[in-house]
């Protein structure tokens, strides 16, 4: 895989830039579509969804920098680099998840509402996200003899970490898996019982999915010799989804005859 498209002069333009930011268009418009559907004004989702990206972003730079502020004291200027890796997803999340619930309350915004319209928009956007990790060998499975291996280019870190062996494709493997759960909540939308019923089976599916995918990844941090982080937390949310799930089930009204 060459994690390289190509290049302008000295600057590279890399796979998986280009993926996300298609992934976040065409999140953005699923979002506006289902907003338009829902009674919502499809130019919030837009204004909302550039600004998540911008705060994620930062979040995501300044965690790195924050626990790893020794390696910028004496070159400040260098925290400013941030094409040249450190990027911490914690960080994207808790400042997207502060933005989002200041956005929320500043507009009058419904929370279970809201994350209906966002959840096929963002599992689609995750789905194209991780065509670019393949192609920029990050995400990558653990080592196989089937026909599916895939050899990784030199500079990537699937290579740095197992050299050319064959290595199961885990990222298509997730974006395989993103595309079915965006067709379980398309099929769903019209029939969901209850408003955040979407979002929280988004929560569900895709722990379940990621659960079951880790025994594939190779780049994963390992609990024991059985589960791996990842595995523990995606465990986590499927049950505090089931059970959320359950609850409101039960208090949404019988319309039945």
């Amino acid at each position: 895989m060459h994690p390289v498209l190509f290049q302008i002069g000295s600057l590279d333009i890399r796979v998986w830039g280009v993926m996300v930011s298609l992934g976040i268009i065409a999140g953005t418009y699923m979002a506006r579509r289902m907003a338009r559907r829902e009674g919502l004004d499809p130019d919030l989702i837009f204004d909302y969804i550039i600004w998540v990206v911008v705060i994620g972003f930062l979040g995501a730079r300044a965690w790195e920098i924050m626990f790893s502020w020794q390696n910028y004291v004496n070159a400040p200027l260098s925290a400013l680099q941030f094409w040249s890796g450190g990027l911490s997803i914690q960080g994207a999340v808790a400042a997207g998840l502060l933005y989002t619930i200041w956005f929320i309350k500043k507009h009058g915004i419904n929370f279970w509402h809201f994350i209906d319209i966002l959840a096929p928009g963002l599992i689609l956007g995750q789905a194209i996200g991780r065509i670019g990790c393949f192609f920029n060998g990050d995400a990558y499975g653990i080592p196989t003899q089937s026909w599916i291996g895939v050899i990784y280019s030199p500079g990537t870190a699937a290579y740095a970490a197992y050299g050319a062996t064959p290595l199961m494709p885990a990222e298509l493997m997730e974006g395989a898996g993103d595309l079915a759960i965006l067709f379980v909540l398309l099929f769903l939308a019209k029939r969901k019982p209850f408003q955040g019923f979407l979002g929280l089976m988004y929560f569900l599916l895709y722990s379940l999915l990621r659960f079951s995918l880790e025994f594939w990844r190779g780049d994963s941090l390992l609990l024991d010799q059985t589960l791996k982080a990842a595995q523990v937390t995606s465990l986590a949310v499927a049950v505090i989804a089931i059970v959320v799930i359950l609850s409101k089930l039960r208090k949404t009204p019988d319309n039945s005859p």
